[in-house]
């Protein structure tokens, strides 16, 4: 296939820029809703998620249309997973931990951050998080409070595998972390905090207490080095995590499921300072890759992270990472942008926000200098509103591209290769996209 190229015609002030990103949104969410709107259900588990990146539309706009779809997408997957035995009890009868919570913390988290107060959204979330902590008698138990871990990585409302390996606890288990602080949220339900800061308390005491970043936690201790078994029953469902090779590789395993966020939230809820600290600790790390050209890093995934740490704690202390990253290489005008679909890889390259099914962005017919996130970021920090329009008119460019030439994304949501990867960010950049960091930030708060 060839490489498809735009134009990028400046816009004169970030409100034009932002108009003129709106309407190409508007009109990617107006074409799914009539390509999808007779489409059945189907067996992938993460069909919903591709309307993950219409969040900030929705909530900016107030479309209720386009908000009565997703509610309607909902509940076709409700019905669908449930009449196919698929799910009992509100979840997967057998999953894994990586992919079976993206469905309620991804797509029924997004639901109910637009409409808190959704009966049918907090049902659903509730009937799912009840079995984090054993609270269903009819469910076998997924939590062992004697060790303080989950008892495997697959685990489901009829079986917990318990074969060598799957007691490896990883950190895509936050996840059910996550699940539960939503559950607290829709419920104010007291056990699904307690339950939070006691799991994700063992991953913080752990970042905090090692030498380096831990990769897992055992039923006795943290693991700060992986053997083969471990690392094989994990590879064998999650083949996009980074190898936990090098400090940064540990972070992206964190920053993927979205411990930053995670952490940060507890640490609002309870004042306890371990969870900040552990933040901190990631971001230490991961603050290092906004110097890094976008072509060799993912400086966005990193941006968004630190964006999200501001806006937690209104503390500046990764701005300097920030603003010299983009120092580093100056800001020049571009006047085309490219998206490269004959680019591959040899497998899962190291480092933040890479997947094996990755693209490549190109600017005037090299790689991608600057991560439009990070320029977003770094005109909030400076005030420059060059920095702003260039994001956003480079952001909208990119994003009109996967629009026109690449699948939606409901065939596969945390693929790279589809508009929602773009949009929102593909399965290791997690809210990491044109729409929810640089359209959806120029004014507009998206997170919680």
């Amino acid at each position: 296939m060839p490489i498809f190229t735009q134009a990028v015609t400046p816009s004169a002030t970030v409100a034009a820029a932002h108009a003129r990103f709106q309407q190409e949104i508007a009109t990617w969410i107006a074409a799914c809703m009539v390509r999808y709107a007779q489409s059945p259900a189907t067996d992938v588990h993460d069909q919903g998620t591709y309307t993950t990146g219409w969040e900030p539309y929705i909530r900016a706009t107030g479309d209720d249309v386009a908000l009565a779809f997703v509610k309607a997408t909902r509940d076709r997957i409700r019905d669908h997973f449930e009449a196919t035995g698929q799910w009992r009890h509100g979840y997967w009868t057998m999953q894994e931990a990586h992919h079976g919570t993206e469905h309620y913390e991804l797509f029924l988290g997004m639901l109910l951050r637009l409409d808190p107060n959704d009966a049918e959204t907090k049902r659903q979330l509730l009937d799912a998080a009840e079995h984090m902590g054993n609270w269903c008698d009819d469910v076998p138990p997924w939590f062992d409070y004697a060790t303080n871990r989950f008892r495997s990585f697959f685990f489901g409302t009829d079986e917990v595998r318990t074969e060598p390996g799957d007691e490896f606890n990883r950190t895509d288990h936050l996840r059910g972390v996550n699940i539960c602080l939503l559950a607290h949220a829709a419920s104010d339900d007291r056990r699904y905090l307690d339950f939070a800061v006691r799991y994700a308390g063992a991953w913080a005491d752990a970042i905090l207490a090692g030498p380096e970043l831990p990769i897992g936690l055992m039923p006795d201790r943290p693991l700060y080095r992986v053997d083969d078994t471990h690392e094989a029953v994990y590879r064998a469902f999650v083949g996009e995590a980074s190898a936990p090779a090098t400090p940064v590789d540990r972070a992206e395993n964190f920053l993927a499921s979205d411990a930053v966020n995670t952490f940060l939230r507890l640490w609002r809820l309870t004042g306890d300072a371990r969870f900040r600290r552990a933040a901190e600790r990631l971001l230490d790390v991961l603050s290092g890759e906004l110097a890094a050209p976008d072509s060799a890093g993912d400086a966005g995934a990193v941006a968004a992270a630190v964006r999200d740490y501001r806006t937690w704690t209104g503390s500046t202390l990764y701005d300097a990472a920030v603003l010299s990253g983009v120092v580093a290489t100056p800001l020049a005008p571009v006047e085309t942008i490219g998206l490269d679909t004959d680019f591959r890889v040899a497998g899962r390259p190291a480092g933040v926000g890479k997947r094996s099914d990755m693209l490549q962005w190109l600017e005037d017919g090299a790689p991608r200098a600057h991560h439009p996130i990070t320029l977003a970021l770094a005109g909030e920090i400076s005030g420059d509103d060059a920095y702003v329009i260039a994001a956003l008119d480079r952001a909208r460019v990119t994003f009109t591209l996967a629009r026109d030439h690449l699948l939606d994304g409901r065939d596969h949501g945390c693929a790279a290769r589809t508009v929602s990867a773009v949009a929102r960010g593909h399965g290791r950049e997690n809210h990491a996209g044109m729409v929810t960091q640089v359209w959806g930030t120029a004014g507009i708060k998206t997170e919680d």
